[in-house]
């Protein structure tokens, strides 16, 4: 796909998603905001960044949810959510925790029915030919919030302006709801073709749809061990902006100059395998030979790497596999399997930390994740044969 020919929908739907990601990401100076702003308490702290994911269980559901409404209503809505919840927590003060809770809840429920009502809408809107690279190019915009929205919020913090750091969400959130209403047009199939609203059984009778979520689940999971790095670089004492930030760079090269590759390449195998080896980039820095910034930032370019190839290609195989009155509600599940990933890991990461300490279970994760999103994949791709 030329940069001509990436088309305005694609442009429009990237424009949009920056806007969402940069609404879930600046949060990430939220424990910052806090102790700037006299809560210290770690656990309480961590019951708020954590309260987010809540809305995971509610996943599930969008789908069925976009079969009645459609694309422009549910994008509208959430986007408009997405500014509530951000102006409640702007005007709450932060020793009111419970009511900062309910409203981060909202925030992560907007941000769950925005992400899975603009995938769905994406699978419709993009010719089949061309939906790897759409996909990579509209996912590189998701490193561009640490590049661009996350440094500014953090001097902004740093320097006291508390109140216009929760305020940036505010727009961003106004943003990503005037994003959804100027998308094109784009027919629901669900609508059209006057799709069955069973249960979620009708459409796991798919053994595509089956391997798919199972290999999505896989896949991040190995990302999740992301959100406890900072414990292993903490452990090792190196800091972790630079795997991060090199992670960001990479993804972000990968899925735009690299975009054809998606389309080009045999999908499950490119999600696998991708898979396979940002697990291993995940393992090498809890390793004793990997132990200054230096190597930490070459470990995150080549995860970067990995990882900017196997995510759009599992998102356009959600296009593969499922027939067009299905998408919206395998997009859904998609989405529930990925936030049961990142919900779960930096549990399973946590304990085996206090155990074995985060060098140790860096390792022990990445060994069985890596063989595991391997044997998923190769199982699928034989199937798939």
């Amino acid at each position: 796909m030329s940069s001509r020919g990436i088309g305005k929908t694609v442009w429009a739907i990237t424009w949009t998603y920056f806007f969402q990601a940069s609404f879930a990401r600046v949060y990430v100076l939220l424990p910052a905001y806090m102790a700037a702003s006299g809560i210290v308490d770690p656990g309480r702290i961590g019951v708020l960044v954590g309260s987010f994911y809540i809305s995971t269980f509610a996943r599930p559901f969008v789908g069925w949810f976009t079969d009645r409404a459609g694309f422009r209503r549910v994008l509208v809505l959430s986007g408009a959510l997405s500014a509530v919840a951000a102006a409640g927590m702007f005007l709450t003060d932060p020793t009111r925790l419970s009511l900062l809770i309910a409203w981060r809840i909202l925030a992560g429920a907007s941000f769950s029915f925005f992400g899975v009502g603009l995938t769905a809408y994406q699978s419709a809107a993009v010719e089949a030919e061309e939906r790897g690279a759409a996909f990579s190019v509209v996912t590189a915009a998701a490193g561009l919030p640490y590049l661009l929205v996350v440094p500014l919020c953090e001097l902004l913090v740093a320097h006291g302006h508390l109140k216009t750091y929760m305020f940036i969400p505010v727009l961003l959130g106004l943003a990503t709801c005037i994003g959804g209403a100027m998308l094109p047009r784009v027919e629901n199939p669900a609508q059209s073709l006057g799709a069955n609203r069973g249960r979620a059984k009708s459409v796991l009778e798919n053994s595509g749809v089956r391997s798919l979520l199972l290999s999505v689940a896989l896949f991040c999971s190995v990302d999740a061990c992301l959100l406890s790095f900072a414990g292993l670089g903490s452990e090792k004492g190196i800091p972790i902006s630079g795997f991060l930030a090199a992670s960001a760079v990479t993804s972000v090269l990968v899925r735009f100059f690299g975009r054809s590759l998606v389309d080009r390449l045999p999908r499950i195998k490119t999600a696998w395998v991708s898979g396979a080896v940002a697990a291993v980039f995940v393992a090498l820095p809890a390793l004793p030979v990997v132990s200054g910034g230096v190597g930490f930032s070459v470990c995150g370019a080549l995860y970067g790497i990995f990882m900017g190839l196997g995510y759009p290609a599992l998102l356009a195989l959600i296009a593969d596999v499922a027939s067009p009155e299905e998408r919206n509600r395998v997009t859904s599940l998609f989405w529930f399997f990925m936030g049961l990933a990142y919900m779960g890991i930096p549990v399973v990461i946590g304990y085996l930390a206090a155990l074995l300490g985060y060098s140790n279970a860096f390792l022990l994760a990445s060994l069985l994740l890596g063989p595991l999103v391997a044997v998923v994949g190769r199982r699928w791709e034989r199937r798939g044969r």
